[in-house]
């Protein structure tokens, strides 16, 4: 009975770590939209690809508590500039698994190019050798409101709400939600973030750029959609999309100096 038992815990051990030798790994899923600038790109083993492999390695160990994380290391042409945001309603630990994921899937989808980003519905990961933004994204809601006036009138009060609180949030999260009533007594819901290093001014400018920027892109009449920028975005729709309990900190008091007006770009969710 004993060498009968001892058999079958062999075959069992044996199967067991076939199976896990054998199982492929679980991928990331796929992100919404993403971006790998071809031009320029960087070749194997360079100084730069030693550079970001470092930059990605340490840049979740950087988060600030609230859903942010950057790290650059490099210089010159071969300087790695990283970031990363969640969204400001998300958890910590589901934060860091969207970060971490988006490290794996944007490496494969941009195997050598300098300047990369991602875009889940729960964070963004950048990185590239140099500041600034290049890209935008605008991303509709497919269907049309009925009463384009006084849906976009409402959007733009309620946007303009949440666009003077997440500007005057903290140095670690610039973060709004909430909601108006609109057209034919439906409800929309908009949020709107920028990355938590801009000065209150700066996240503004930012903020009002995108928002200007209906009218000529095809969110215009939609009831819903958002821009997604490197440093800004923001979502509005019909439904609930975001979480009503969130994380929150006093804003900095009003005699801590701003850094001077000068924004850059970039989008969505």
């Amino acid at each position: 009975m004993l060498i009968l038992f001892r058999k079958h815990l062999f075959w069992f051990s044996f199967i067991f770590i076939y199976l896990i030798n054998t199982t492929p790994l679980a991928q990331p899923p796929p992100f919404f939209h993403h971006i790998c600038v071809n031009s320029p790109t960087y070749t194997i083993n360079s100084p730069y690809q030693r550079n970001l492999d470092t930059a990605l390695s340490a840049l979740p160990t950087t988060n600030s508590g609230f859903g942010y994380s950057n790290f650059t290391t490099g210089q010159l042409n071969d300087r790695v500039i990283s970031f990363a945001l969640c969204r400001g309603d998300l958890e910590p630990a589901l934060c860091t698994n969207c970060v971490n994921d988006s490290i794996v899937k944007l490496r494969e989808l941009c195997p050598n190019q300098i300047e990369s980003i991602g875009y889940y519905n729960d964070c963004f990961l950048k990185y590239s050798n140099e500041t600034g933004n290049t890209n935008e994204v605008a991303l509709p809601n497919l269907q049309n409101t009925s009463n384009v006036d006084r849906f976009s009138g409402a959007l733009r009060d309620l946007m303009d709400r949440l666009r003077a609180e997440a500007a005057a949030g903290g140095p670690l999260l610039k973060f709004a939600t909430g909601n108006i009533t609109g057209p034919d007594f439906s409800t929309i819901y908009g949020l709107m973030q920028c990355t938590p290093d801009l000065s209150e001014q700066v996240c503004n400018d930012c903020l009002e750029a995108a928002l200007n920027r209906v009218p000529d892109t095809n969110l215009y009449g939609k009831v819903g959609g958002r821009i997604l920028q490197s440093t800004c975005n923001f979502r509005y729709e019909i439904y609930e999309f975001f979480n009503q309990t969130t994380q929150s900190i006093s804003p900095p008091s009003r005699s801590i100096p701003q850094s001077p007006p000068g924004y850059v770009l970039y989008l969505y969710y």
